[in-house]
């Protein structure tokens, strides 16, 4: 069944039998598009973390109406709050991270500016920006997801690591560490929290770097803040590949 992502809070007043007219670029997609026809059935969602049931009742040139049957929760978000700062990358492959990331169920998206970030990348656009936002919408519409991820401002990697939530657990995969893993770090916290010793943590934060990799004066900022930095293994991964592998790690060791 197709779903819409209607805008913040937009159907929050709506009630069951009522009639609901789509924005235009929606009704477009129904109509022309995805060509839903009358009678069958479609799910909108406002980021309030219910989903709406509803039926085309109408579709021609002008309009496109739909009957709000049913009020439903959506998919539950993971208990895992996940940060996801991104070194800024060249286009397709950041997009690429901000596509899979939410399908992964990150949270919330952070454009990072880093020492060795491509020249350039330092300010997004409006239409830019428009772009990453509708990307991060369109993957939320795919995967299920009731709740849309936010899409951050730029920040520089300095002000990411001032910023950092005080229990969060932080983490920095990084080339040139080679003692603390991924792997161990997240078994030591979730094995803490099957003993009783300490409450999984509620928010993890992810700095991934750039194409160029973080340099020693980053990671050791980054040490200082109170971040773990941790190795992924013995390959030098692409950033794309390290932010997506981390994701999966976290998801899989603490979402239990």
């Amino acid at each position: 069944m197709h779903r819409f992502f209607i805008g913040e809070a937009a159907l929050k007043s709506a009630q069951p039998g009522t009639t609901l007219s789509l924005p235009a670029n929606f009704a477009h997609q129904v109509r022309d598009v995805l060509r839903i026809a009358i009678g069958e059935q479609l799910v909108l969602f406002d980021n309030s973390g219910d989903e709406l049931l509803c039926t085309v009742t109408q579709s021609n040139r002008g309009n496109v109406e739909v009957l709000f049957d049913e009020r439903r929760p959506g998919k539950p978000e993971p208990r895992t709050n996940i940060i996801l700062c991104q070194g800024l990358l060249k286009s397709a492959r950041f997009e690429l991270i901000l596509e899979k990331g939410t399908e992964m169920g990150v949270s919330s998206f952070v454009p990072t500016l880093c020492r060795r970030s491509t020249s350039g990348l330092e300010e997004a656009g409006p239409k830019k920006i428009e772009r990453w936002q509708r990307i991060i919408q369109e993957a939320s519409e795919q995967c299920g997801r009731a709740r849309v991820p936010a899409l951050q401002k730029i920040r520089t990697l300095s002000d990411v690591l001032k910023e950092l939530p005080a229990d969060a657990l932080a983490l920095m995969p990084w080339e040139e560490e080679h003692a603390l893993s991924l792997y161990a770090t997240l078994h030591a916290a979730r094995a803490a929290a099957d003993k009783g010793t300490a409450t999984l943590p509620h928010t993890v934060v992810i700095i991934i770097g750039p194409e160029g990799g973080l340099t020693p004066e980053e990671a050791t900022l980054a040490i200082q803040h109170g971040v773990k930095v941790v190795t992924l293994g013995t390959r030098i991964l692409r950033a794309e590949t390290a932010a997506l592998l981390t994701v999966a790690n976290v998801i899989y060791e603490l979402d239990a």
